[in-house]
């Protein structure tokens, strides 16, 4: 089986351009090996490409690496790419926070960093791997993996648990962990309202109000030896006067990233290539793509962080090609953050509050949301329903047109009645009036309202997934909680202070449990306090993120409507002028004006042969 030209052209666009090598440099360095044959893509086999490739990424190291360094960077940010594990994953096998032993927890110190490749490394990262503490057969865990781990990262990788201000210096100060200044349960699980984090960038974006970003349709770009032929999108932002080109494929690289850099935030969909080997270059498709990604683009503008990211303000203002391809490479390198405190927001504080009425608030979210999912779903099948029973009446309005027009012809060669010649020629006119008409408003309608509630479907849908994984997060930490409430009030009654895990509060009066059970397990009371800071995070996330959405799409709804009514206005106007001139006799069909349209009329014939008289 002979290798495909998209195959090639995949390998060497992943492999040379989007490493950051010239596409000159690389294809004169093949015909260094096979003379001007070399530059044509037929005459090497992938497998030839790929040896040839290792030879010039050996040779023509990035920023002077040296090559084993080289291939060891390609690694990780393939790793990065492909493997990178989105703490919000839903998929239990994708995301380690949901790993199937939840029963487990209270018998592990867990502080959960986010964003970590697999369960493992979080132990291992965590240094809490012993005997104790992990049972190889209930976790699932490779036992060779636990085999490669010194004893030096056991003993020298503390727990990475989140500690305030407030308790750090009650610890130093005292030895006791009192939580002072927070509101805290009788078992020591504190209620933070904030925590500190990175501060999020300012780009030029994040300072205009109201901001718009527009897309037309660029240029169809010829195929290369790196690609076959595309279209590309000229997407501006008239209030910052920037102007790129990019192509589809740029579109999904961006969306990407950013569902590993803000996995807090709804990211909007985008349209799905064309799958079905339909001509990719159709008008009708590529105005749909145009207008969704326009709404893609947008609706991330509504999104704060987003908007004041330098990757956003990348995308939409760097023009050249070469350099928006280094920064590409730059962005693949990203890793999710260990921790809260190394999400990024715009005042430098995190949002961890968890209560009944936020609690409430999200569950009322969550039922709007699956509501909104399943009617919006309705519509967008009723719409594609009323396409094609329009298309099918605009199909007989042309079939009656062409009737009418055969009967014209017929009266102009065989009728001396002036008014059955008009009569036929105005029916003629007016069921292709009519027809035009429908036809123009069908794909408005479609285009327009159908992918605009289509789109808004899509994004609910976002919006599910970034509610799945809160419930996720709900269910590990409840689950946790009552773990340990159960065991702290089992510890206490067996009255057994060696077990107790004091950590430095050794002076205690251990018969008096309100002093007791907040003060022991302190090592699992904080891997549950960073449960519930990640949980309410993402709980308040969520809420945010729906109040946004919301906002946009009462917004675009209204002006989807309104630019729709206006063209919809439009063609109503000039269907009511062309009948209009029907109805009042109008000049234009005097017997004059409809003789002079037998010559076209009768030139419309495949072969241009004028019908005999």
């Amino acid at each position: 089986m002979t290798d495909s030209e998209e195959e090639k052209q995949n390998y060497l666009r992943e492999n040379i351009l989007d490493k950051g090598y010239e596409a000159e440099d690389f294809v004169s360095y093949l015909t260094s090996k096979k003379g001007e044959e070399g530059v044509n893509l037929g005459n090497w086999s992938l497998e030839e490409l790929k040896t040839v490739v290792q030879e010039y990424i050996a040779k023509n190291p990035i920023n002077g690496k040296k090559e084993n360094e080289n291939i060891i960077d390609n690694n990780t940010n393939n790793t990065n790419q492909i493997n990178q594990i989105n703490p919000l994953s839903t998929d239990i096998t994708q995301n380690p926070l949901l790993a199937q032993n939840l029963n487990n927890l209270n018998n592990i110190n867990m502080n959960i960093p986010l964003g970590m490749n697999n369960f493992p490394n979080i132990l291992l990262n965590n240094g809490i791997l012993n005997n104790n503490m992990l049972n190889i057969n209930n976790m699932n865990l490779d036992p060779n993996m636990l085999n490669n781990m010194s004893n030096d990262n056991l003993l020298n990788n503390p727990l990475n648990i989140p500690i305030t201000d407030t308790q750090k210096h009650n610890t130093e100060d005292s030895g006791v962990i009192n939580f002072q200044g927070e509101h805290t349960d009788i078992y020591g699980i504190t209620n933070t309202e904030t925590i500190s984090c990175s501060l999020a960038d300012k780009t030029d974006l994040f300072k205009y109000e109201n901001i718009k970003i527009e897309i037309i349709l660029g240029q169809k770009k010829a195929g290369t030896f790196f690609s076959k032929s595309y279209q590309t999108y000229s997407i501006t932002v008239p209030a910052l006067n920037l102007k790129v080109s990019r192509r589809y494929s740029d579109f999904e690289w961006l969306r990407q990233i950013l569902v590993n850099m803000f996995p807090s935030s709804v990211i909007p969909p985008i349209p799905k290539k064309n799958k079905l080997g339909g001509d990719r270059f159709n008008e009708e498709f590529l105005e749909k793509r145009t207008r969704t990604l326009e709404k893609f683009l947008n609706l991330l503008l509504q999104d704060p962080l987003i908007k004041a990211s330098q990757i956003f303000y990348d995308f939409v203002s760097i023009e050249q090609e070469n350099l928006f391809n280094e920064k590409k490479r730059h962005y693949n390198t990203f890793k999710l953050p260990n921790t809260l405190k190394e999400y990024k927001s715009l005042n430098g504080q995190l949002d961890i509050k968890v209560d009944d009425s936020r609690e409430i608030y999200y569950q009322n979210i969550k039922d709007q949301t699956e509501i909104n999912q399943e009617l919006l779903s309705k519509l967008n099948k009723q719409f594609k329903l009323l396409n094609n029973e329009m298309n099918i009446v605009v199909s007989r309005l042309d079939e009656i047109a062409k009737s009418c027009e055969e009967l014209f012809l017929h009266s102009v060669k065989y009728s001396e009645n002036d008014e059955i010649k008009i009569s036929y020629y105005e029916l003629n006119e007016m069921f292709k009036h009519w027809s035009s008409a429908l036809k123009q408003q069908n794909s408005l309608t479609f285009i327009n309202i159908r992918e605009y509630f289509k789109f808004s479907k899509n994004v609910f849908k976002s919006m599910r997934d970034l509610i799945n994984s809160v419930d996720n997060y709900k269910q590990i930490y409840y689950k946790s909680k009552r773990n340990l409430i159960s065991k702290k009030e089992d510890l206490f009654r067996k009255g057994d202070m060696t077990k107790w895990d004091l950590g430095p509060n050794k002076n205690i009066n251990a018969q008096d449990k309100t002093i007791a059970l907040p003060n022991m397990l302190v090592n699992e009371t904080n891997s549950v306090i960073n449960l519930k800071q990640i949980y309410g995070f993402y709980l308040n996330s969520v809420n945010n993120e729906y109040e946004r959405i919301e906002k946009y799409m009462t917004y675009g709804h209204k002006q989807n409507l309104v630019e729709n009514a206006k063209k919809q206005i439009s063609i109503i106007s000039e269907l009511f002028k062309s009948i209009s001139d029907i109805a009042v006799g109008s000049p234009k069909y005097s017997i004059e004006n409809v003789m002079k349209e037998v010559n076209n009329l009768c030139n419309k014939d495949e072969g241009g042969n004028k019908p005999k008289n």
